[in-house]
């Protein structure tokens, strides 16, 4: 036979005795010395809780708090509970006869020595310094279950219903008589899906002259065939840049400003719940969804030109960061990003650029 201690509540020990599967027994009422049989089918209930020491925990018909035990059906079958026995240390064997469980029912029975109030009042009482109790079926079968003292309104309870784990017998403050002592269990919210719209390191259009582009270059419509083409990250400087761009000449005297332009494609907007944009950049920049600016970065406010720089260093120049962006520029189908990107100083070691777009959708119904 195994025994299991727990130890919990001011160190009070609960112990429960298992056999083969759930509550198996041997042929006869088990003892302290034998062996079960592990052939036999298990039992298909169990005592599910007691408590030892009801104060306040419940009351029966009577408005009583006497101590109780709660039997527990976690089958698919009604179990008459006719032949069936349940008895503590010193009272002989209690008969349930007239009762019975349904299926998933708690059956909860009062030890306290009322029999005269009825066939749920039992014709003995637990004892809070400890003890053992028994469930016997009619065919001799039987689960013995023994603890330590216990305190006021302290259950002792199966979590979850019926198991026969090693670690599954628990103290719990006033219990749960006649219902579940499995945990709720709070359904998980589903997640959105996120879908990638623009991968980072794709191919982009840059400009890296000694001016600004045309009017017009953050537009979809703008003609960009005579700038140049490349995989980013793209810049300078750097032993993570893919695609390096002209600075000019003098490296005292850099250009301020690169800028980018790449299309990516969108489908149907209706399920649309947000849209970001992750942004390498390296020191500042603005993004421009379809020719309307939808993100600044480090960049100083009012109109930017050629010659504007960044208001700071670079935190990171590796780092990519998500920025929520406001979707209504965005189009079902062909979108176009644009993207100037400014030195904090010409004279600056590096530039730096890559940018991913992402969209969150509702989770899957």
């Amino acid at each position: 036979m195994i025994w299991l201690i727990l130890l919990a509540c001011k160190q009070s020990a609960i112990t429960l005795s298992t056999d083969s599967g759930f509550d198996s027994g041997s042929d006869t009422a088990p003892t302290e010395d034998s062996e079960p049989d592990t052939r036999q089918d298990p039992l298909p209930l169990c005592v599910n809780e007691w408590m030892p020491k009801n104060e306040t925990s419940a009351a029966d018909e009577t408005g009583a708090t006497g101590d109780w035990i709660e039997l527990h059906n976690p089958g698919l079958e009604l179990i008459p509970l006719d032949g069936w026995t349940l008895e503590d240390d010193d009272s002989g064997p209690q008969a349930l006869d007239g009762l019975s469980l349904a299926p998933g029912e708690f059956l909860l029975l009062w030890a306290d020595e009322r029999t005269a109030v009825g066939p749920t009042h039992l014709d003995f009482k637990l004892s809070g310094d400890g003890g053992t109790l028994s469930l016997y079926a009619p065919d001799g079968r039987g689960s013995v279950l023994g603890w330590g003292a216990v305190e006021d309104d302290y259950a002792i309870a199966r979590v979850t219903d019926c198991c026969t784990e090693e670690d599954c017998l628990v103290f719990d403050w006033r219990g749960t008589p006649g219902g579940t002592n499995t945990p709720e269990v709070e359904p998980e919210e589903p997640e959105p899906v996120e879908v990638e719209l623009l991968a980072r390191g794709s191919t982009h259009r840059y400009w890296d002259k000694n001016r600004a582009p045309d009017d017009g270059w953050t537009t979809a419509g703008f003609d960009d065939s005579a700038w140049s083409e490349g995989v980013a990250p793209l810049g300078y400087g750097d032993a993570h840049i893919v695609t390096t761009i002209n600075y000019g000449a003098d490296d005292a005297n850099k250009r301020a400003a690169a800028y980018f332009r790449v299309v990516f494609e969108a489908g149907a907007l209706k399920s649309l719940q947000e849209l970001y944009v992750d942004l390498l950049r390296d020191d500042g920049a603005a993004v421009y969804l379809n020719g309307v600016e939808v993100l600044r970065d480090n960049l100083p406010e009012g109109e930017l030109s050629f010659t504007t720089l960044a208001s700071s260093n670079a935190s990171s120049e590796t780092s990519y960061q998500r920025w929520p962006i406001e979707a209504s520029s965005l189009v079902e189908g062909w979108n176009t990003l644009a993207i100037e990107v400014h030195q904090v100083s010409v004279d600056s070691s590096d530039l730096g650029f890559d940018v991913g777009v992402v969209a969150l959708l509702p989770p899957p119904e």
